[in-house]
């Protein structure tokens, strides 16, 4: 039993179905957020339009969330757990044909990494990466923002407890670089620099996205993803004929994650909207305190979704 679980059982009941209710309401605000995010942009993001879409009073809203850049947390975190968890996914599929392919000719299941499993699962990862990006693109453009715009995106302090997040990520692709070594399908070396380098690689060359658009030569984004992928992966060791050989079923498994997350996400708001349609709104009367509200900040432009980019992470 956990921490959050314990309090409930400790709570009176009364209080116990208050923190419930304020835990569905937040949900719904950070959905509603995110349906804006998704649906329109980030300018239509502010807390009066949000309040009006929820059918909230401004001041119901701010009970939730102090300020915007409370919000922004709040969304980054999602978009950061919705990332690993598409991460995750990609390993989990490697990984169930790996079993399946063990159980097949009765080998045990702790067997180690072949070289050829522990370079596909990195291959993988690092196209559900680019696949996130390319599919959410407005999720994708908090995160790039956030590191990589030199305005202040967030005040520092508000920031702070992002880069956990930020962290348990990059501890991930750490570990599977990591694996890639131990079975022999890179060469040693620090998995966690390797891992901030692969990562500035994907996301500088998915920051050119714009400039496809112009027809500008050397920038079309399906040649530069796997040509980077590919000539980092040879300089860390890898084989060519294996990067060759894998790269297709690894464009195949982040293909088919794609096409699933798309299906979730579409029922996922279809019932935010029905929720939406049977909540009560909220108004001034609530009981919870309302703190003072924090001024909205101007925050820096997110790179917009450009829909006309499909990315062909296979190899050239």
């Amino acid at each position: 039993m956990n921490q959050v679980q314990q309090r409930h059982l400790q709570l009176p009941p009364v209080i116990h179905m208050r923190e419930k209710r304020r835990e569905a309401t937040i949900e719904r605000i950070v959905e509603q957020a995110m349906h804006l995010l998704e649906t329109e942009g980030f300018e239509a993001l502010t807390i009066q339009r949000l309040a009006k879409e929820l059918g909230y009073a401004v001041g119901a809203l701010y009970r939730y969330f102090r300020s915007k850049d409370a919000l922004l947390v709040a969304l980054l975190h999602r978009v950061m757990d919705r990332m690993g968890e598409d991460m995750a996914a990609g390993l989990e599929w490697v990984d169930n044909e790996r079993l399946q392919r063990l159980t097949s000719v009765g080998e045990p299941a702790d067997t180690p990494l072949t070289e050829s499993e522990g370079l596909l699962r990195l291959i993988v990862v690092s196209n559900v990466y680019v696949g996130f990006a390319q599919g959410r693109p407005t999720e994708y453009g908090l995160i790039s923002t956030l590191i990589g715009d030199p305005r202040e995106f967030l005040a520092t302090e508000a920031a702070a407890p992002i880069f956990p997040a930020l962290v348990r990520l990059q501890l991930m692709l750490t570990a599977v670089i990591n694996d890639a070594v131990q079975a022999g399908a890179l060469a040693e070396g620090d998995a966690r620099e390797r891992g901030v380098i692969l990562w500035s690689a994907m996301q500088g060359v998915l920051q050119l996205r714009k400039l496809g658009r112009f027809g500008v030569a050397g920038v079309e984004l399906a040649r530069l993803v796997p040509i980077a992928l590919r000539t980092l992966l040879l300089g860390w060791g890898a084989t060519r004929e294996l990067v060759d050989e894998l790269t297709p079923r690894a464009v195949e498994i982040s293909s088919a994650l794609n096409h699933q997350r798309a299906q979730r996400r579409a029922q996922e708001l279809a019932e935010h909207e029905a929720r939406l349609a049977e909540s009560e709104p909220e108004s001034e009367s609530n009981p919870d305190p309302v703190p003072n509200p924090e001024p909205e900040a101007s925050t820096p432009d997110l790179p917009q979704a450009d829909e006309s980019d499909e990315v062909n992470h296979g190899t050239t």
